[in-house]
């Protein structure tokens, strides 16, 4: 049996973000290729529980379970400064240039790391996000390992308004970072071709993976016309005050909208045909029970999950041009893109009165998801990347 590290800084079993659903669907086809994985992560980073931890081990998808703490505890302030401190100093200094995304790596993580190393070969050491690729930096203990980076993101352009970002610095080192690695793995196409222009062939396009939707009848007479589902991060603040500022008025005022997610926080209120639900346990109970999906962003990078999650279940999608990032289809792929606000409206109403336009777009939603996202066809790229025979 082959062994797999996988380092990913929150709980996969939280269930919440779409980063974890990119995680447990890795964990779902590493249980399927009998691979044995530990999983590491950053202890405070992901806020972990003795209850939380549990419910990870309970799934059956991981074999160990390790945190690793960011600094060592400071006994004495003398032996922690001499130490620890300033050895840490020259060691972050080394990898984290003024002016380029910040590096989570420390001295005190990388030891902790590598004594994992040390304990047990491991023919894969899968690292999410570029904040932490520098652990293998250096590192001789990882040169038997296939190692790659999962990058989730180009995340240079996340971080491009914080104070001190210097572009030309946060790209150089993003890719020195990525350069690291025997494979560079890429969420949306735009990143891959981005990455390999660097990168070469060491770049995967690893997209996002979704199991099927369980079976379900489509409900005859939904209760809700529309459904918008986000969380509450500042991209999606901004995108949502955009649509019910200006987009919002031009729908029929009979449609029925339901918003699910941390982003009702942000709704406003008394809304006719507004229904808001802050916590759902299963989406799948609101994407059968409604007829439209909505993903009105208008910033942001990389695959949009929910877009997905909504073909997965042949929901069309009307969207901004952001909404269809990380589709390797821009049409014929069940979104209708509009970039104003009238565009937008326009092609909700038309969705919502136009039986012959809704069956055709639905059809090609559940085609986009099938010939791109499932399960079946993502494993077919992790199987090649991974060089493991069925």
């Amino acid at each position: 049996m082959k062994r797999l590290l996988f380092y990913f800084p929150v709980n996969p079993a939280a269930k919440n973000a779409g980063n974890i659903t990119r995680a447990l669907g890795f964990l779902e086809y590493f249980k399927k290729r009998n691979l044995e994985v530990d999983f590491v992560s950053e202890k405070y980073w992901g806020i972990y529980t003795p209850e939380g931890i549990a419910e990870l081990k309970a799934t059956g998808l991981v074999n160990e379970v390790h945190l690793l703490e960011w600094k060592p505890k400071k006994k004495n302030p003398i032996t922690y400064f001499f130490g620890y401190k300033l050895k840490n100093k020259s060691f972050v200094r080394k990898i984290n240039p003024k002016g380029a995304v910040f590096n989570r790596v420390t001295l005190y993580l990388q030891q902790q790391f590598n004594e994992l190393l040390l304990k047990k070969h491991y023919d894969y050491i899968l690292i999410s996000y570029a904040f932490w690729a520098d652990l293998i930096y250096k590192n001789p203990l990882a040169a038997k390992s296939l190692t790659i980076i999962d990058t989730h993101d180009l995340e240079s352009s996340q971080f491009q308004h914080e104070e001190g970002f210097d572009v030309g610095v946060a790209l150089g080192d993003e890719l020195r970072r990525l350069e690291l690695y025997d494979q560079v793995w890429a969420i949306s196409p735009e990143e891959s071709y981005f990455f390999s222009q660097f990168l070469g062939n060491r770049v995967k396009y690893i997209p996002m993976m979704l199991p099927d939707p369980i079976p379900v009848t489509p409900n005859s007479n939904p209760e809700f016309d529309l459904v918008y589902v986000a969380s509450d991060n500042p991209k999606n603040i901004m995108s949502a005050a955009w649509f019910f500022d200006h987009v919002y008025p031009l729908i029929s005022p009979d449609a029925r909208l339901a918003v699910v997610g941390k982003i009702t926080s942000h709704v406003p209120e008394n809304l006719p045909n507004v229904t808001l639900i802050p916590y759902v346990e299963h989406l799948e109970t609101i994407y059968t029970n409604a007829r439209v999906a909505l993903s009105p962003m208008l910033e942001g990078t990389g695959v949009k999950v929910k877009v997905v999650e909504a073909l997965s279940h042949g929901l069309p999608v009307v969207c901004t041009e952001r909404g269809t990032d990380g589709l390797p289809f821009k049409s014929n792929n069940g979104c209708l893109v509009g970039e104003t606000p009238a565009e937008f409206a326009g092609y909700v109403n038309q969705l919502l009165q136009d039986a012959d336009l809704y069956k055709q777009q639905a059809e090609m939603a559940k085609n986009t998801f099938l010939q791109c996202f499932s399960a079946e066809e993502v494993s077919k790229r992790l199987d090649a990347a991974l060089s493991i025979g069925r």
